[in-house]
Order: structure tokens, then sequence, then C-alpha cells
């Protein structure tokens, strides 16, 4: 079944290299970099750790594991890879030159074979849920140990996985162990073909996310520009879900004319069609690094980055691609402020998450733009409410909190027996 793949992955490259480079979402700066795709890249002379996480949620959810592991191994390179440009960048935004950046290399025998010559890792650390089979395949031709962090299977994605078990399951022979987010996905892993003795419940890395150094000046300058208007967060909104937001925005403004909308699209690469969206419809926007007038009905988030500012700054947050059919984003953001998190009924991305808020009493989930506007005029009319939610939710979040000391542990204990 390898053999398959690799002769399907080799046929589909040059059109995937090509799309990539020219097409993909993402900064261009960042999309130049595409060589790097095909494993061409400077040769790491240093000892390397290597972490792949596919995109920006990935790269922001192990920010407090890096920084760990820049601690823990002074001498080694830490090696960041990612798939996605917008993750990319993230990566050197976060870590700077602390950390060697790139992008992974398409999954096909000789690209990946020449990254790996020039990265040279001796221990790989794969998030969530990237299985590559052939870039496991060669990890464990050369016995570079891989180890699963934040792992997770969605139930949606197994029936994919089940398909193709033979080639999922050989590929997981290259894991030396697995941290996953809970019990569940522990289960779906063994049931992939990950022996049990290999798999670890180590919890979800999103709770121990670091907040910015900077983060309350930031805030409380947002305060500032946005003065006393009521205002609401719309946060890493996707393709289709402006609209709804929109449209709710209206119904709140007919009740509360001063209110401003605070919205951040997922990939600010769509900046320039939100803006034209929000002109057919009728909405004066600025952007969010502006200081905003007081006719402005909506402030667009047109910049990486300045999210976690915005829902420390407003009382109440939308979290999107959960309105639309995406999963859902990180519900953990705004409940680490203690804010009212709100979100749409499309949330299986973050199914474990949104059932520790929902039992907590802490997530309000909607399901059109009446909804949406009914519950924040909800919470700005009752304090109280507001404050008590916004408690239940930073619960949650301080429950859930150790993962990284017990992926850390892991992922030492994987070393360990590796150069012993």
């Amino acid at each position: 079944m390898l053999s398959v793949y690799r002769l399907l992955t080799i046929a589909a490259a040059p059109l995937a290299l090509g799309w990539l480079r020219w097409r993909a979402p993402g900064p261009v700066a960042m999309r130049r970099r595409w060589r790097e795709r095909s494993g061409r890249l400077p040769v790491v002379k240093q000892p390397v750790i290597w972490v792949h996480a596919a995109s920006f949620g990935e790269v922001n959810a192990i920010q407090a594991l890096v920084q760990a592991l820049l601690k823990r191994y002074p001498d080694d390179q830490i090696a960041l890879s990612t798939f996605t440009a917008t993750g990319l960048e993230r990566a050197e935004q976060l870590f700077g030159e602390r950390v060697l950046t790139t992008f992974v290399a398409l999954d096909t025998p000789g690209r990946v074979k020449r990254w790996l010559d020039r990265i040279g890792p001796r221990v790989g650390i794969i998030v969530e849920t990237e299985i590559w089979p052939e870039l496991f395949a060669q990890c464990r031709r050369r016995e570079i140990p891989l180890i699963l962090v934040n792992a997770r299977l969605a139930p949606g994605a197994m029936k994919h996985y089940r398909r193709w078990r033979g080639l999922f399951s050989r590929a997981l022979e290259a894991v030396a162990m697995a941290g996953a987010r809970d019990e569940d996905d522990a289960r779906r892993f063994q049931e992939l073909g990950l022996d049990e003795s290999r798999t670890r419940v180590t919890g979800n890395l999103k709770f121990d996310m670091p907040l910015p150094d900077n983060l309350g000046e930031r805030a409380g300058t947002l305060r500032r520009r946005w003065g006393h208007r009521p205002v609401w967060v719309a946060g890493s909104t996707r393709e289709g879900e402006e609209r709804i937001v929109l449209a709710a925005h209206r119904r709140i403004m007919a009740e509360r004319p001063d209110a401003l909308l605070v919205l951040a699209p997922r990939h600010p690469e769509r900046c320039k069609s939100v803006r034209q969206l929000m002109a057919d419809k009728g909405f004066s926007y600025q952007s969010i690094k502006e200081d905003i007038g007081a006719n402005t009905a909506v402030v667009l988030v047109d910049g990486l980055g300045m999210l976690m500012s915005c829902y420390a700054a407003a009382p109440v947050a939308f979290v999107g691609g959960s309105l639309v059919n995406a999963g859902g984003h990180n519900l953990l953001e705004p409940a680490a402020f203690g804010k009212v998190v709100i979100a749409g009924p499309h949330l299986h991305q973050q199914a474990d998450t949104a059932a520790a808020l929902n039992q907590a009493g802490a997530l309000a989930e909607v399901a059109n733009d009446a909804e949406l506007a009914r519950e924040v005029l909800r919470i700005w009319s009752d304090p109280q409410l507001a404050l008590e939610r916004g408690r239940a939710a930073l619960g949650v979040v301080e429950q859930g909190r150790g993962s990284v000391r017990r992926t850390l542990g892991l992922i030492e204990r994987t070393i360990s027996a590796a150069t012993d």
C-alpha cells in the first residue's frame, strides 16, 4: 500500500508544489520559501530536536512546550516545521531566531530524504494529527524516534483513517510514544494500530498556552481606542461566516447603535474580501491599528498576533469556524481571560473543550445571526451573568493546566531511551 501511495504522491507533487508556491493562502514572503518543501535548505550541523506543527493553530498551541524545550535542551537546535505559510509566519513571530523555522517537505521519497538529510533530527515531535506515511517511514528507517504530542483523532476523521488502516498503522510503527489529549483520542490511535504501551493521556496543550508579556498594555491601548462603547469580538472567522456575524451585528446595532464589532478573520489574507463585504453591506470600518471614529461600526483585525489582545479587552467573544462546518477554533483563548464564550454548533474539532465549558455553564452555543445577536445583547445587559460565566470559563482553563509538564516528561524519557 505504501508503494501505491508513493506513486500517487510523486504524480501529484508538481501540481501541489505549484499551488503552494503561487496560490496557497498566506504571506507572500513566506510562500517564497517554497524550495524548502523539496528539502532545499542549509544543513544543520548541531544536534536537532525537530517539532512539526501543521498550521497557525498548532503553532499557537505549542508555544509553552517549545519554550520549555529551549530551556531544557539549550545545546540543541530546536527546528520547527509547518505546512502553511501563516503557520510559518506565526512561528517566526513567536520565537524569532531562537528556533529554526522551515516548511516541511512534501511527502515524496526524494523530497523527504533530502529534507531529513539537511535537518538531521535526533527526535521528531509531531503535533496533533500529522501522520505522513513517507515521512514516518523514513524516520523509522533512520531510527529517528517520533513522539506525537497533543495527539488527537476526531471521530469524523476515523472513517478516512480506517479505509487506509494498513497505510497508517504501518506509519505509526515509527511512533515511540503518543501523548493523547484524552482517553477517547488514545483509544482511536490504538484502534488505528498504535500499541497501548506506547500511548499516554497527557491532556490538551492549549490549556497551558502562555499569555504575551505585554498583553495588559496592549489590551489597555485597545480599550482606550474603542472608548466606552459596548464591544464584542468575533475571532477566527472563516469564509461564509462573516456574513452571519455582520447580520448579527446589524441586529445588535438596531438596539445599541453605538455597538462596536471587532472582526478577526482566521486568515488575514482574506481581509480584502472581508472589506469588500463590509462595504457592500454598508458598514463603516477601520483597521485595528487606527484610532476608532465615533461612526465606525466594525474594527477589522488585519494582522497576526492581535486576537488575544482583543479577547482580553472585550467583555464577550464569539469564536469562529463554528457557524460554518469548519469544526471550530480555540475556545480556550477567550476563556483564559475569564470572558464569556459564544460559538456555533460546528465544534467537532473542539469537542473536548466544548464539553468541558458546557458542563461548567461557560459556553453559549448559537445557530444563526438572530441567536448570536440575542446572546451578545444578553451578556451586555446582565453583568452578573457575564461575571459568573466568565469565572466558570476561567475555572475550566485552570483545571486543565499541566499538559506541558506531562508532555515534556514524555519527551525527556523518549530522548533518554534513544541515547542510552
